[in-house]
């Protein structure tokens, strides 16, 4: 099982089934699907795999994202990314397949909207001794055919890590909790993490069983309000295809891995629970560095404007704050703009110039600052993809 640095055991059996979801927006010219799995990652090789199935069934563009649950078989989550395990990919491909069949044959006129909920309680910073919890900003990509909601995709930047690293079954985790919660026989919800590369429920949560993932996922769905359908918008826009801005990131040098472990985390961490993640940070560090790596990571920042909704797709672990970041730098604001973590590849954790020193940046394969530079690229692609809007034509979803 993939996620956590220290676990050696194989799958033995499941709490809850593992899911893949589709969701696909199209209108008479292009077709965009959204592929949601219940996977620690996604790398690039699968990426690409799925996008060519799925552009044989008749989807010009295609994201594939992961929810990054710590109870899922490994896939090649390691800082960088590996090669996908074959028979995972095999059947990762086979089940996009099956949902974006299904999902093309139940397309139907529809608008989108976009929502906020800040919910209390739910988590906060987790490298950080006994925190205050944060309001969590959690988005709401709501579907609409006429006046009826049909379907939900809900981004919680939170890591899906309720279930312990001793945990051996598989499960969505917290995602599958709050899909649990907020579907409805006659409203389908897909669920998707955003910038949770600093988020959990470490400091909140009341348990480490099904149980507590049910009373979060529950927590989050009563204080999640669909919006209802924007009054006077005219016609939908179309669907355009994803742009893409292409970024090279500097490895991590040994020099500043030196000077991060002279340094020292702040002293307001040194609990023993942490104590011990910083060494495992620290472990993966030094593996990377022997590696001695000089060749930039490489890697595609994506952005795709889909009926007033602008989201952006970032191929690896953002800390919230620079999701808040991409926001507020965007056009209005923010005001409708989701960010998607864990999605299109897997890169790892993306630090920023003053980040202190954590487990974050221990096993971040990549410079301080990559975090800014990341950022940078997201909102250039962000503002592209809201400029390239053309005259309305009918959407379907």
């Amino acid at each position: 099982m993939g996620g956590y640095a220290d676990r050696r055991d194989g799958v033995q059996n499941a709490l809850d089934p593992l899911e893949v979801h589709v969701v696909t927006f199209a209108d008479d010219r292009h077709r965009f699907a959204l592929v949601v799995a219940d996977l620690i990652c996604v790398n690039v090789d699968v990426v690409d795999r799925i996008r060519s199935a799925m552009r044989d069934v008749g989807a010009q563009s295609c994201w594939v994202a992961a929810t990054h649950t710590h109870a899922s078989p490994e896939a090649g989550c390691s800082p960088g990314g590996e090669a996908t395990p074959p028979h995972l990919g095999d059947r990762l491909e086979a089940a996009s397949l099956a949902a974006a069949r299904s999902a093309m044959a139940s397309e139907r006129a529809a608008r989108l909207d976009a929502g906020r909920t800040l919910v209390p309680k739910l988590a906060g910073h987790r490298n950080v001794a006994d925190p205050d919890p944060l309001d969590i900003p959690v988005d709401t990509i709501v579907v609409t055919a006429g006046t009826e909601v049909v379907g939900m995709v809900v981004v919680s930047p939170v890591h899906p890590t309720v279930l312990p690293a001793d945990n051996n079954h598989v499960s969505a985790d917290l995602n599958g909790g709050i899909r649990r919660a907020l579907s409805t026989s006659d409203k389908w919800v897909v669920v998707a993490t955003g910038a949770a590369g600093d988020i959990s429920t470490r400091h909140t949560r009341q348990g480490r069983g099904l149980d507590e993932v049910d009373r979060l996922g529950a927590w989050l769905a009563d204080r999640v309000d669909p919006v209802s359908p924007s009054a006077s918008r005219g016609s939908p826009p179309p669907v355009r295809p994803p742009v893409s801005r292409t970024v090279a990131l500097a490895p991590k040098q040994r020099a500043e891995l030196d000077l991060a472990v002279r340094q020292g985390p702040p002293p307001e961490t040194g609990n023993d629970r942490i104590h011990r993640v910083l060494q495992q940070g620290l472990r993966i560090a030094e593996e990377q560095a022997a590696r001695e790596r000089t060749e930039p990571y490489v890697i595609d920042v994506e952005a795709v404007d889909l009926d007033g909704v602008t989201i952006v797709a970032i191929p690896g672990e953002l800390f919230l704050e620079l999701g808040e970041t991409i926001r507020s730098a965007a056009p209005d604001q923010g005001r409708n703009l989701v960010v998607l973590g864990y999605a299109n590849g897997y890169l790892g954790y993306l630090p920023t110039r003053d980040t202190q020193p954590c487990y974050e940046t221990y096993a971040s394969p990549v410079t301080s600052g990559s975090g800014e530079t990341v950022v940078q690229a997201a909102v250039e692609a962000a503002m592209e993809a809201v400029n390239t809007r053309e005259q309305p034509r009918r959407i379907s979803a």
